[in-house]
């Protein structure tokens, strides 16, 4: 049973497509580069600013989990959201006696529970980050 849960979390983590921030920056070849040595320390540490443009945002953090628009009076904005899965644990209603005197309970986890870890806010006017959370 254990082995089913490893196997189902290995899977999940492949399938999304992970990569580390090294990994992404690497892949920006030069564009990395032309930015600030601020921005550099940020994008370096998985961190961001007030005003990074999407490539910057995802150099440091990767893809979203989700994009959403959000239309205002003032105009229309969108956010990203980096989610998170999290198992959801349970005790098994059944408890199990061995013949050799031993007593268990099964406890089981699977990644079924998805939490909102950051969002961010990008003004579809200049397409740059106004405001962003981060829920960690």
């Amino acid at each position: 049973m254990k082995i089913s849960h490893l196997l189902c979390a290995l899977s999940i983590a492949l399938i999304s497509g992970c990569s580390t921030t090294s990994q992404r920056i690497d892949a920006s070849g030069a564009e990395f580069n032309r930015y600030t040595a601020a921005e550099k320390r940020l994008i370096r540490s998985g961190q961001i600013a007030v005003g990074f443009d999407e490539d910057q945002v995802r150099m440091a953090l990767g893809d979203p989990s989700h994009i959403k628009p959000d239309t205002l009076s003032s105009g229309t904005r969108y956010i990203w959201e980096y989610h998170q899965l999290q198992p959801n644990y349970n005790i098994f209603n059944s408890i199990g006696i061995s013949t050799r005197g031993g007593v268990s309970v099964g406890v089981g986890g699977t990644p079924t529970h998805s939490q909102l870890r950051k969002r961010i806010v990008f003004e579809r006017s200049n397409q740059r980050v106004s405001d962003f959370q981060s829920f960690e």
